[in-house]
Formats: C-alpha cells, structure tokens, sequence
C-alpha cells in the first residue's frame, strides 16, 4: 500500500473558498485513494495553533505531509499538482 498523503485544511464557518477546496480534495480522492484530509476550524484551538505556526494570511490554508502548500481558493489543478509532487517525494529513489 502507498504511504498516505496527508494534507491538513484549515478552515473557516461560512467559508466559500474553504468548501470548494473540500470540493475539489473530495473530487480528487479517486486519483490519490491513499489521501487523508483533515479539518480544523481556525476558530478552534488547533486551527488557531496551526494558522499562527504557518502564519497563514487566508483561508483556506492546505498542508501537505506536514508542509505549508497552498493558501485560497485554489485550483483542481494546482491541487493535484502539489499532491503529484508530494507523492513523488514519498516514493524511494531507486
């Protein structure tokens, strides 16, 4: 099994952006079946932690594998382009 790719979104209440990017993410879960998205509001303590760490200046804030990716509304696109990347980064060289 390939190791998970874990992005971690932070969000907020009544957050368009932050809705089409779970949008997206969910949309992408057939491309990458070992994705792990996980939620916190900015509003709740981690999410706060999390925002003020990555000095996050918008909403939604995407982490992949532990590392600041992407900030707003972004697209499908640039989603999966950032997952490809962190997939290959997971993969050994040979």
């Amino acid at each position: 099994m390939a190791q998970p790719l874990e992005v971690l979104v932070v969000t907020g209440f009544g957050c368009k952006p932050c809705e089409n990017v779970k949008q997206r993410l969910q949309r992408l879960r057939a491309e990458f079946p070992e994705l792990l998205v996980t939620e916190f509001d900015v509003g709740s303590d981690q999410g706060t932690a999390i925002a003020l760490r990555y000095k996050l200046v918008g909403l939604p804030g995407i982490l992949v594998n532990g590392r600041m990716a992407l900030v707003g509304d972004v697209s499908e696109a640039l989603l999966r382009e950032r997952l490809e990347q962190a997939r290959r980064a997971l993969v050994p060289e040979a």
